[in-house]
């Protein structure tokens, strides 16, 4: 409330370093945990079994589902996630072109 920043692409600098390195630790965290520890690059891909993006979340919801229905499903996050990468790309560059903040 009350902070505001005219160029979007410089509102992380708002909240400091401290706050971004929250994240980054926390996604940090979220890797060793699905991972079994395996989070340096000679050891994270050492479990074949791994399978991106499974992160334990709501099995019980897909237990019930057919192979074809969760194939559906991971499909249509997969294609939600590249939506979401675009549209947040589309911002960005809107902004380094215009010079225009985001509404």
């Amino acid at each position: 409330a009350g902070i505001e920043m005219d160029d979007s692409n410089m509102a992380p600098t708002l909240v400091g370093t401290s706050a971004m390195m929250q994240i980054v630790f926390a996604a940090g965290v979220e890797e060793w945990r699905t991972n079994n520890g395996n989070i340096t690059m000679d050891t994270m891909f050492s479990d074949p079994a791994r399978e991106p993006g499974n992160l334990g979340f709501a099995t019980d919801r897909l237990a019930y589902k057919s192979e074809e229905e969760v194939n559906k499903l991971k499909l249509q996050e997969i294609k939600n996630g590249r939506l979401a990468m675009l549209a947040i790309g589309g911002m960005i560059h809107h902004n380094f072109v215009t010079g225009e903040a985001l509404l």
